[in-house]
Formats: structure tokens, sequence, C-alpha cells
């Protein structure tokens, strides 16, 4: 009925990020003993991203390799990410670092002492299908989950303050160029626009020294900020999305930038 109106469909993507912050400073899942390096990269090999681009966006978004999107300056379509979708490395990670499973099949932290993953989240469809699915993720690999709805505004001021555990969130480029994501996770930001209060000499060592550089000689310097992401687990990258526009006939020449 719309294209025998003469409208027309465009598509590109979104130059934005999904991505679950993981607090760094939480006594759980926060720190970087090995221990806790373990279970964030676990909880990370456990999530099918695949499963929420056809539940939650109807297959409108593709799973991000990099943090830095398609479509900004520092993105290499030729990334691949070193954490894949894995539930059976998962698993054997968890048991090396003894999270034994206990009689109800849900892991123990190392010391023996109950172990539960909770996630800040809203009410909204979208997010009860993303809460779903994690809880079944997690479940794959002997992980308890809870999930504590409120309003967008409380959770995040209680990321603010760096007093939750999971939050999922995203973030669409101010300006097309890599720093505005790299910013996201710099020590000083902590508890700002680094919800993770993420805290790293080798990450901000990263960070400053591309900021020394031009903006087109930085991709080697955002390639190893990515890694040094995959190594420490403070986010788990998610999806970019794909935003479908509708256009009359008489709008010409438009193209979303």
């Amino acid at each position: 009925d719309l294209a025998k109106l003469g409208i027309k469909l465009f598509q590109n993507k979104d130059p934005d990020v999904t991505y679950m912050s993981l607090n760094m400073k939480d006594p759980i899942i926060g720190g970087m003993s090995l221990e806790k390096i373990a279970l964030r990269r676990a909880m990370a090999m456990s999530y099918n991203h695949e499963d929420e681009i056809r539940q939650v966006y109807k297959g409108q978004a593709s799973t991000a390799e990099m943090f830095i999107p398609d479509g900004v300056q520092g993105f290499d379509p030729k990334y691949k990410s070193s954490i894949g979708y894995n539930p059976l490395l998962a698993n054997k990670l968890l048991d090396k670092f003894g999270y034994k499973k206990g009689k109800d099949g849900y892991r123990t932290l190392p010391n023996g002492q109950p172990l539960t993953i909770k996630f800040l989240t809203q009410s909204s469809s979208k997010d009860m299908i993303v809460s779903e699915l994690w809880k079944k993720n997690l479940d794959a690999i002997g992980l308890k989950s809870a999930f504590i709805v409120s309003n967008f505004a409380d959770n995040m001021k209680t990321a603010m303050q760096c007093k939750y555990m999971v939050w999922g969130s995203a973030w669409i480029a101010d300006y097309p160029e890599g720093e505005n994501f790299a910013q996201l996770l710099y020590g000083p930001n902590s508890g700002r626009g680094n919800l993770s209060c993420y805290e790293s000499k080798a990450y901000d060592a990263l960070y400053n020294s591309a900021l020394k550089l031009e903006p087109q000689q930085r991709l080697p310097i955002y390639e190893k900020i990515s890694r040094q992401i995959e190594a420490d687990n403070p986010w788990i990258v998610g999806n970019t999305r794909l935003r479908s526009w509708l256009m009359h006939p008489q709008v010409q020449g438009y193209k979303a930038h």
C-alpha cells in the first residue's frame, strides 16, 4: 500500500553500539583478579546476540565486532572480536576458576558463597525480552540471575554512583570519530560517561596516545583499545541497529548521515 503511494524505503546502520555495562567496582563481578575476569568473560561468551537480533530487533540490527560502529572514523570492517558465542567454553572457564555447581544446578563463588548476577532493567516489552534472553543464556552456564526493574532515570543515578552490577546501555555517535566511544571507558570519566566505573592504566595509556594523533592515524590504537576491552570485559559489546526511513515521492535526494 505504501509503495503504491510512491513511498520509498531507505535503510542505513545507525552510528551506534549497544552493550552491557559491567560495574568494575562491584564486589562480585568487578576487579581484575583472574577469577573475576573469567566470570565476566564467561558471561560474554554465554550470550547469543543473534537471538536478540531476531527477537528484539526483528532482524533490524547486526552484531558489533568492535566498540566503534560502522560509519564512524576508527571502525575497521575487517576486525573480528576474540569473544564469540560459546557456552561450552564458558562452562569450562567457570569450572577452571572454581565456580562450582550446587545441588540446584547454579554455581557458587570460588569461596562457596552464593552467586547471583543482578541486572538493572526497565519495564518495556523490549527490556523484558532481553531479560528473558539473559536468564536463558546464563542458566545454560549455571549462573543464577535476577532483574531489578525500575525507570531509566533511577537506573542512571544508580549506575553513576557505581552501585549496581549489570545494566544494558547504548551509545549513538555525537560526532563521527572513535574517541566519542573510547571516552566511555576512560578512567577519569568513571561515574559519568564511564558507567562501568572502569579504571585501567593500560586502557588510559592507549586512549591518551590516540589523542596525540590525527583522527585518520588512530585506527591501530583503536584496534588495541578494542582488544583491551575484550581482555578486561568492562563491556559486553552487543549490536549496531538498522534505521529504516520512509520517504514520500516529493522528498528528493535525502540521505541520513
